[in-house]
């Protein structure tokens, strides 16, 4: 898989909606089937690029992802000035690239100081507010951006900036970030904007260009192309779904947990986790891991995605038959790209729908599901719908959910 892809024939498509027709214009990747287009039940944007190599709405082999992680990376690294570099990335659904597009860089950069931070939904206990963004056509506009701890942060003349997103139409959330740290007094003497699949048409790094005086704004994708949207006349879009009761107390990250998403970062300078030691971890506090023949599903819950990922791509280099998935809050209509759809209270006590996608429980002899929250976060809906599930929570302890969401 290459960051640039051969030179092809650019085709156009249209995509018939229940909202409206939306047409895209984009060169195909050799052998890659990057996206489908599915519908948001969304009233500000009707339509989601759902990537078949990101983990969130489909199940994907770990090792096709960390494929696409070290595409980006090499892509990446042809536009590195000599300096520290800072990746960031986006809640919920680009955490774990973000973490991943670092991590393949600081493997071939070893001599480079190095951070990654990630924008999230949650304050965390042990750490600070640094300033917000809003994301204006999500599902959930506010993104927080905590402190992040010493050694993750860099900025300087010769510094590269790294914003990775999933994908992007507009450029305006990187823009939003870009200016946020713009704001707190960062400079940076080169850009670049990272997007599995990029449909901006260029409008993500002329809406960049200029944030950071005399900054290169550049940009590295596995696909790129162009979109139109004509909604359908008449067509009144549909409203957010309503809140729903919490079904456990309010729940606030710990910035000092060991299993949770990196919200105050992670540093070059840091001791590397693989998913060896995560599996060995599991081991430890008494998990049984998977056998040779297992289907296994390994789930991420909503922002906490590259820890589960590590731990999938362990066992999928032990040749055990893995794909990863995680939970979203992205409230999307079924059809063909969603086939299969889980709705569930949130884990956090917030109040909020959550979603799984494509999933179906019969198709796996073991479910690993790593949550920030206690067990108890664990919707028994959601351990009812999956069956016997093995729960790794925030503090890596591991507990065994049967079907009646009772330990096993």
């Amino acid at each position: 898989m290459k960051a640039v892809p051969a030179e092809m024939p650019a085709t156009t498509r249209t995509y018939p909606l229940k909202a409206g027709a939306l047409t895209l214009r984009t060169t195909p990747v050799a052998g890659q089937d990057l996206f489908r287009i599915a519908e948001r039940i969304n009233p500000k944007r009707a339509f989601l690029f759902v990537s078949t190599v990101l983990g969130r709405h489909i199940p994907v082999c770990p090792l096709d992802h960390r494929a696409a992680l070290r595409a980006l990376a090499a892509g990446v690294s042809a536009h590195l000035l000599p300096g520290p570099v800072f990746v960031m990335g986006f809640a919920e659904t680009a955490v774990g690239i973000g973490a991943g597009v670092f991590d393949c860089l600081r493997l071939s950069h070893a001599d480079r100081d190095m951070g990654y931070l990630t924008t999230t939904r949650f304050s965390a206990s042990g750490a600070s507010d640094w300033f917000t963004i809003e994301e204006s056509h999500s599902h959930a506009v506010d993104h927080i951006i905590l402190t992040p701890r010493a050694g993750v942060l860099q900025h300087g003349a010769t510094a590269t900036l790294v914003l990775v997103d999933d994908e992007t139409t507009t450029g305006k959330t990187f823009a939003e970030l870009a200016a946020g740290l713009r704001a707190q007094g960062l400079d940076y003497g080169r850009v670049v904007l990272v997007t599995l699949t990029d449909w901006s048409d260029g409008r993500a790094t002329a809406a960049v260009q200029g944030i950071f005086a005399g900054a290169e704004v550049h940009a590295v994708s596995l696909q790129q192309g162009a979109w139109d949207w004509v909604a359908k006349s008449g067509w009144v879009p549909s409203g957010f779904p309503d809140s729903c009761a919490a079904i456990c107390p309010g729940w606030k990250p710990d910035a000092a947990q060991g299993f949770g998403a990196p919200r105050t970062g992670i540093a070059a300078s840091d001791p590397r986790q693989s998913g060896a030691d995560i599996l060995a971890h599991l081991e430890d506090a008494g998990c049984h891991l998977p056998a040779q023949g297992d289907r296994v599903l390994v789930v991420g819950a909503g922002e906490h995605v590259w820890q589960p990922m590590l731990a999938a791509e362990a066992l999928s280099a032990r040749g055990i038959n893995t794909r990863f998935i995680t939970t979203t809050r992205s409230p999307i209509l079924q059809g063909d790209t969603i086939r299969h759809k889980a709705t569930f209270p949130d884990h956090y006590g917030q109040g909020f729908w959550m979603y799984m996608h494509n999933v179906v429980p019969a198709d796996w002899d073991r479910i690993l599901f790593f949550t920030e929250t206690s067990a108890d976060g664990l919707p028994p809906a959601l351990v009812s719908w999956l069956g016997r599930v093995d729960v790794i929570d925030g503090a890596g302890r591991v507990s065994v959910l049967s079907a009646e969401g009772q330990l096993a």
